[in-house]
């Protein structure tokens, strides 16, 4: 099962990631406070992709970019 980790702050910009996700299954999506990624999280939508750092411009860029890393790592 994969592992997807997003910071509150910029999810409650990037909802529309968060629902786009959660109809794949086996993955896990986690919301934490703060996930220590301020300049990311200020300046554009971002998540934690198994311990690694994926972010885009847009939510849409960023939903593309996450669900290419779950295909390639499959």
């Amino acid at each position: 099962m994969k592992t997807i980790e997003f910071c509150a702050g910029n999810l409650r910009e990037n909802k529309r990631v968060w629902e786009a996700l959660e109809k794949i299954h086996d993955i896990e999506l986690i919301d934490y406070g703060c996930l220590g990624y301020c300049g990311n999280c200020y300046s554009e939508s971002f998540a934690i992709v198994d311990g690694r750092l994926v972010n885009a411009n847009t939510s849409e860029a960023l939903i593309e970019k996450i669900i290419r890393k779950l295909n390639d790592e499959n």
